[in-house]
């Protein structure tokens, strides 16, 4: 026997049992669609030629993706590229939501210490010129002149802020600390402050709370034209960092899931890009003009400047052997954790060059 008067309020209990699988099952449904609408399109679009390329910022490191798109040299391979900014793009590329992005050398390098599947398939910079400018506040207080060499500069910025986006981690902290450290001060010596964006790390200068700035061109250009100052150092041309010079620092990479089954596609990417650095090399100041309004911080002029700073590498082509000296020597710099030979292998691949 069963009672008649419990049926309704079982069958209650198993409407509202259907109604929460059911919303279980429209919340998993919604969130595979948000996960394909954040992917970068899936191998389906990009056999169609449409693309993501994702950067990290808009600025002058990424100005040959811009220039690809903005002139035409994607659509003249039949590609169809979504430039997207994305702050940790090196993490959406490991899960497979992004086809491409600009990633620097020494993130490729750890992440693949950690087996992310990531591998670069064209360069585009070489090590950027690293330039320490200073406020007049601070030279002044610390009693320095033009006259001042750059040991003594730097010892009487002792105890001085730098502010770096990412903090000590910052390729251009660790840069600064074996600056430091070659003059006989200590690595710390000028404390690092960290902040999460360019715009930051130029408001913590003009309102006075750093005093030193420490990053390539436009960065020191942009902060001087707001506060006044000036540079006192450049990496480039002193034979301090000399071995950094034309050592890979950053390049288009996929994840090898993906490379591996649109090896053409791959291809007209790095052409592309090929004829964007040759054209930055030999129109700087074309290249800032049509870049500004992209890239609107900053001044054309400064734009200029900031493109200078950063060695394109002409064609976007190094050879393996260039780019594993080029990987040892950012490692003997503290830039990154030498990686073994296993791990080199799959981070850097010349099949996609012309």
């Amino acid at each position: 026997m069963y009672n008649q008067k419990a049926v309704p309020a079982v069958r209650r209990r198993l409407v509202r049992r259907r109604a929460r699988a059911g919303a279980v099952g429209l919340v998993i449904t919604a969130v595979a669609l948000v996960l394909a609408a954040c992917s970068g399109g899936g191998t389906d679009s990009a056999s169609k030629g449409q693309v993501t390329i994702a950067i990290q910022v808009a600025a002058p490191p990424s100005a040959s993706v811009y220039l690809a798109d903005s002139l035409g040299y994607f659509k003249q391979q039949g590609l169809t590229v979504k430039i997207s900014i994305v702050a940790n793009n090196s993490l959406q590329l490991a899960t497979g939501q992004l086809h491409y992005g600009v990633v620097g050398t020494t993130q490729l390098v750890q992440a693949a210490e950690k087996a992310t599947g990531l591998q670069q398939i064209c360069p585009t910079v070489t090590t950027p010129n690293y330039v320490l400018a200073v406020s007049q506040d601070t030279l002044d207080k610390n009693h320095i002149t033009a006259s001042t060499s750059l040991k003594d500069t730097l010892a009487a910025l002792d105890g001085e802020q730098v502010a770096e986006i990412g903090g000590a981690t910052n390729p251009g902290s660790v840069l600064l600390g074996q600056l430091l450290t070659k003059n006989g001060l200590a690595a710390n010596s000028i404390k690092v402050i960290s902040q999460t964006s360019t715009a930051s790390s130029t408001a913590s200068f003009a309102n006075g709370q750093v005093g030193v700035v420490f990053q390539p061109q436009p960065a020191p250009d942009l902060v001087l034209s707001k506060v006044p100052g000036r540079i006192v150092y450049q990496t480039q041309g002193s034979s301090i960092f000399s071995a950094l010079e034309g050592a890979p620092w950053a390049g288009i990479v996929g994840p090898t899931s993906f490379l591996s089954k649109n090896a053409d596609l791959s291809k007209k990417i790095c052409t592309a890009l090929a004829q964007a650095n040759n054209y930055l090399l030999d129109n700087p100041a074309a290249s800032a003009q049509t870049l500004q309004p992209v890239m609107s911080a900053f001044s054309t002029k400064q734009l200029e400047d900031g493109l200078a700073a950063y060695p394109f590498v002409r064609n976007a082509t190094m050879t393996t052997t260039d780019f594993n000296n080029g990987v040892k020597e950012l490692a003997d710099f503290g830039l990154v954790k030498a990686p073994d030979a296993s791990v080199l292998s799959k981070v850097y691949t010349t099949d996609a060059q012309e």
